[in-house]
């Protein structure tokens, strides 16, 4: 687990009270190449904990 990585998205099944238990974590940027404030990221490593979602990210 990494450590002090926080996480605050619900939805992801790394998220375990707020920290990120993935073994490592790949961060993009989104949109165009220039990444101006935290919305211009993209955390690629999130996976759905509810298994009837599906990560469209590839």
């Amino acid at each position: 687990m990494l450590s002090g990585v926080k996480c605050t998205v619900d939805q992801c099944v790394y998220n375990q009270s707020l920290h990120c238990t993935a073994a490592s974590i790949l961060i993009k940027i989104q949109g165009n190449d220039v990444v101006g404030t935290s919305r211009g990221t993209l955390c690629d490593t999130f996976s759905y904990r509810n298994p009837d979602h599906h990560n469209t990210h590839t």
